[in-house]
């Protein structure tokens, strides 16, 4: 990935590392505001079929499916 800065130069944006607990609370954090439910009922109403438009919040699946696939709140991409 890169970046385009002011001068209108690219450079390669730095790769950032997440931890298991930062992308547990960020995604709790998010559905609980843009939805009202936490992560796990959101992933578990995405599993089902059951989750309202969830292409609005694709960011928080797509954030999902850095987890370890034995985690439960992974979400295939």
């Amino acid at each position: 990935m890169r970046t385009t800065l002011r001068n209108g130069t690219t450079k390669a944006a730095p790769d950032r590392k997440l931890s298991r607990k930062q992308i547990v609370a960020d995604l709790d954090r998010n559905a609980r505001r843009r939805r009202g439910m936490t992560a796990k009922d959101l992933v578990e109403a995405y599993r089902a079929g059951t989750l309202y438009d969830p292409g609005e919040v694709a960011d928080l699946l797509g954030l999902a499916s850095l987890l370890g696939e034995d985690d439960p709140l992974y979400v295939a991409p």
